[in-house]
């Protein structure tokens, strides 16, 4: 067998779209997605959302048979959309939800007019969008969301102005809050009342619209203020939106994000009931792996199986398992069989074992056994397709990868703290955290915090103090040693 031409899929589902329903698991949060009864995901990074956005964007043709028709509000890969919001951010929560109505509102109308679909009151609604700019001939993501922000920012500016409704000029007439008697007749209407006009069209015209929020963990994610002002308002629009028939908000979002926008509170939050969690125990991701496993030809002409007969119990995905690879790495009566194994080896302190990584570490496992290969070290026992060793080597990769581009990429602020701990010792106290960083045990306390929401420290109760432990997934790329510190 070839190894060079087995693969356990991307990592990263956005990379793999074409491929990714080949051996994509139904599992609830996705039947609930798909049927319609969920509207916001949670997960942790690497957890499988995007991988449901994508699904859903692959299964747009089976949607618009429902009547349903998909918008995304985001690229599904390179520089998000939000970008330019960065360098000039909304001022305020209300000029957040301003622009996100507004955003909304650009994307159906103009989904309705490349579909030839733009009459009666959205043709009203598209032909003010025109007249102050909101919409062009032609129109990309971030236009629109650029245009959106400079309206949003005008209007709520003119608006705070004493007895100020805008500027016809700039504004059109369209407000933020329910314009009065007077403005009425004018023929001022609110944001939401133009929603409100989308949204009864389509239900005249028999459509239903999903507009889907991904990647919300890049679009904002160099300033945590201007992150948490951008997606609360997100949730607000997606309250004020929740009630219509026929316009839809899926949002997609890590829960640990959401616990930061939410942790000193958010009255929407217990509110927001159509969720759905991602959540992955050791049955279901072994189903993950053998299930991509199966997609390899070579696998299934070396094993002589068929994959309709393996997915269809789990015993057999065990069994047939534990022919591609060996029982244990570590050969002994206490030690674990090699599927446990290797999930101790991607699990970070939150107890979390993503996909991604898991994903990550059986092709890394491939890689060092192409080159133990290249220099005539082969150590596969039969029908393994890779060695202890291979695995074993493996984990190195898949620990730097994790450490550098979610850790140290996302939490820069703690890049310093983390770096002190190589070549430590993996387990310690409030007391070797002290001395580690040389501060007093107030400031270790607030930063072994900090470390411990993010993952990088696993908690656990001590007789005596509390025990702060270094997961696997960070020890090999830091060369961090198992023990205590104490």
């Amino acid at each position: 067998m070839n190894l060079s031409n087995i693969s356990f899929g991307d990592r990263v589902a956005e990379n793999e779209a074409n491929t990714l329903a080949n051996y994509f698991v139904q599992t609830q949060p996705w039947n609930r997605l798909y049927r319609g009864e969920v509207d916001v995901i949670f997960g942790s990074k690497g957890a499988g959302k995007s991988a449901l956005y994508t699904l859903l964007l692959n299964n747009a043709p089976e949607l618009q048979s429902r009547k349903i028709f998909l918008i995304s509000a985001e690229k599904p890969t390179g520089k998000t959309v939000f970008s330019d919001i960065t360098t000039e951010p909304p001022t305020s929560e209300d000029e957040f939800v301003m622009l996100w109505k507004i955003y909304f509102c650009q994307l159906v109308v103009n989904w309705l007019i490349e579909n030839d679909l733009c009459y009666g009151n959205a043709k009203v609604v598209s032909d003010e969008l025109k007249r102050i700019g909101l919409l062009e001939e032609k129109n990309t993501l971030k236009r629109l969301v650029n245009s959106a922000k400079e309206f949003a920012k005008n209007i709520i500016n003119m608006e705070s102005i004493e007895g100020g409704v805008g500027n016809e000029g700039v504004t059109g007439k369209i407000t933020f809050r329910t314009p009065d008697r007077e403005l009425q007749k004018k023929g001022y209407k609110s944001i939401d009342e133009l929603l409100d006009e989308l949204n009864d069209y389509l239900d005249e015209i028999d459509q239903t619209c999903w507009i889907l929020c991904d990647r919300l963990d890049v679009a904002f994610d160099q300033n945590i203020d201007l992150e948490k002002n951008a997606l609360r308002a997100l949730f607000k629009t997606y309250r004020d939106i929740e009630e219509y028939n026929s316009i839809c908000v899926k949002v997609f979002l890590r829960d640990d994000i959401w616990d930061r926008i939410t942790k000193d509170g958010f009255r929407e939050a217990s509110h927001i009931t159509k969720t759905a969690n991602i959540t992955w125990n050791s049955r279901s991701l072994l189903n993950l792996i053998v299930s991509r496993a199966l997609q390899n030809p070579d696998i299934i002409e070396k094993f002589k199986v068929a994959k309709d007969d393996i997915l269809s119990d789990h015993e057999k995905q065990f069994e047939f398992y534990y022919q591609m690879f060996p029982q244990q790495v570590d050969i002994g009566e206490r030690q674990s069989d090699t599927f446990e194994w290797i999930l101790s080896r991607i699990r970070d302190g939150l107890n979390n074992t993503p996909p991604r990584e898991l994903i990550h570490y059986y092709n890394e496992s491939i890689t060092q056994e192409i080159k133990e290969q290249e220099i005539n070290n082969n150590k596969i026992e039969e029908p393994n397709i890779v060695s202890r060793l291979a695995i074993k080597n493996a984990a190195y990769e898949v620990s730097k990868v994790r450490t550098e581009q979610t850790i140290f990429a996302e939490y820069a602020n703690l890049r310093t703290y983390i770096k002190t701990f190589e070549n430590k010792k993996a387990e310690h106290t409030l007391s070797t955290l002290s001395e580690i960083w040389d501060v007093d045990e107030g400031k270790a306390k607030a930063i072994a915090n900090q470390l411990a929401e993010v993952g990088f420290f696993e908690l656990k109760a001590a007789k005596n103090d509390q025990v702060y432990k270094i997961p696997f997934i960070y020890r090999f790329y830091l060369g961090i040693i198992q023990g205590k510190a104490y």
